[in-house]
């Protein structure tokens, strides 16, 4: 039986996991929930995945939730390419780049600015002291991430499961900085950063994973 692929559009989790489906070639349903239905807090879903969050994978029976656990098994079911490739030591490497893009551009950056810019209740003003320490915290995130560029992605010159981890938060720093002036991202991309976005976006099944609220 096919994969069954629970995602939500706008998550960056689960963005990581279809942009690697994708990669892998392995056969898949997708499943598209909507968040403002609340469809992750319905009995059908929450059967799969009891803490209610996307992305889910359910696979001959077996129901599994976390993305990079899913990475993971996606890695290891794929029947030719892999989202951690080489040896153990750039195994290693991919690992720690999808970690660090967590616990530091997301967690510390943009996770910050998402709550300033969107979540606020209406006319509550955003915190401009803790905007401008988030800010600074992606500025130097995606400068850090330049430097780790090896080749055309961030192990070499074929995309890894770091490079989809990485994606869908630049995105995040895109899209913000084009429609949240208030987070000051516009014109914050490194060209290095920028380019090898560039060249995600030019990959064959980026544009069907697109969040279509994002497009226009």
């Amino acid at each position: 039986m096919p994969l069954t692929f629970f995602h939500g559009h706008g998550s960056p989790y689960s963005w990581r996991v279809w942009l690697s489906l994708e990669l892998l070639g392995i056969p898949y349903e997708l499943k598209v929930l909507s968040f403002s239905d609340k469809d992750q807090l319905k009995p059908e879903f929450l059967a799969v995945n009891p803490r209610h969050q996307v992305p889910a994978i359910v696979h001959d029976g077996f129901a599994l939730w976390e993305s990079l656990a899913i990475l993971e098994y996606l890695d290891e079911i794929a029947p030719a390419k892999k989202l951690f490739p080489g040896d153990a030591k750039n195994r290693a490497r991919v690992r720690r780049l999808i970690h660090e893009c967590k616990s530091h551009l997301d967690d510390k950056g943009l996770g910050p600015l998402f709550q300033e810019a969107y979540m606020k209740p209406a006319g509550e003003a955003p915190d401009e002291a803790r905007i401008s320490k988030a800010r600074e915290v992606v500025i130097a995130e995606l400068g850090y991430f330049a430097k780790q560029l090896q080749g055309h992605f961030l192990a070499g010159d074929a995309p890894t499961a770091a490079d989809f981890a990485l994606y869908a938060e630049v995105a995040y720093v895109k899209r913000m900085g084009a429609t949240k002036p208030v987070t000051g991202l516009a014109g914050t991309m490194p060209k290095a950063i920028a380019d090898w976005a560039a060249r995600v976006e030019a990959l064959p099944y980026f544009d069907k994973t697109f969040p279509p609220h994002w497009r226009g």
